[in-house]
């Protein structure tokens, strides 16, 4: 019988890939440091995605980690934001405003189908409803395939301290349309209900506090390591609903054509 990798276990693994990947990816200010307990468990949960096919994937609101996910992996990983269609190294850039998924004859239809989905830290910057959203994600992964999405939990302990002392928890929405701040945040409940609403089997939902607070927001002078240290060990034993991130992965259900693009009706 094999054994079942522990809470420590995985606790200790995405320790280490934290590091890692805050080495590979330093040297910008504190962001991706920031960032990297947070992509320690977007690369597990995208490994578990991908057993047992190694198969396409697909990285909306590419950044840096589009190409550590390609190299992780050795696979092609392809993107979809505001540049231009182009070539890439790692794969293929594709225009497309997740905005204009509230209008089915706006989607794209010229895409390939994926069998993963990266929709991270993303979902919060959109002014449509996440079902539209999800409903287009459905189209473009494989019957069986993955969306992985990832943001911030709008119930964290932070938010919920903010609105207790008469303070708004969430920035003012920005001018430009590319970038627009966070909209709208979301619960695990709430996401969940969107997901089911879009015809996704919900695999698993994971709430963690997987941001480094010692770089604070991205920012490596904005936080002693004092206070730092006292939220990270807060942190660890908080209540799940009160913990600053979600990951939820979904998968496509069904034995649907693996071919085109079906627009709900």
């Amino acid at each position: 019988m094999t054994n079942q990798p522990t809470t420590v276990d995985l606790g200790q693994r995405r320790g280490r890939l934290a590091v890692a990947i805050g080495r590979r990816l330093g040297g910008d200010g504190g962001y991706h440091q920031f960032h990297a307990p947070r992509y320690g468990v977007l690369l597990q949960e995208v490994d578990r995605a991908l057993v047992p096919v190694a198969g396409r994937m697909l990285d909306i609101g590419p950044t840096a980690f589009s190409d550590l996910m390609s190299q992780q992996f050795g696979l092609p990983v392809d993107s979809l934001g505001f540049d231009p269609d182009a070539p890439l190294r790692r794969g293929r850039h594709y225009r497309f405003d997740l905005n204009d998924t509230q209008s089915p004859d706006r989607w794209r239809g010229d895409l390939p189908r994926y069998d993963v989905v990266v929709m991270a830290e993303v979902i919060e910057h959109l002014h449509v409803s996440p079902l539209h959203v999800l409903s287009f994600l459905r189209a473009l992964v494989r019957p069986g395939g993955h969306v992985v999405v990832q943001t911030p939990n709008a119930a964290r302990l932070g938010a919920r301290a903010k609105l207790v002392l008469g303070r708004n928890p969430y920035a003012l929405i920005k001018e430009d349309p590319t970038e627009p701040g966070h909209v709208r945040e979301y619960t695990m409940r709430e996401l969940c209900r969107y997901a089911h609403g879009a015809g996704f089997a919900v695999v698993r939902c994971i709430r963690s506090s997987y941001f480094d607070p010692r770089f604070g927001d991205g920012d490596p002078g904005r936080r002693p390591a004092a206070s730092s240290g006292l939220l990270k060990v807060a942190y660890q034993v908080l209540p799940p609903a009160l913990r600053t991130g979600i990951t939820v992965v979904l998968r496509r259900p069904g034995a649907e054509a693996a071919d085109g693009i079906d627009a709900p009706a």
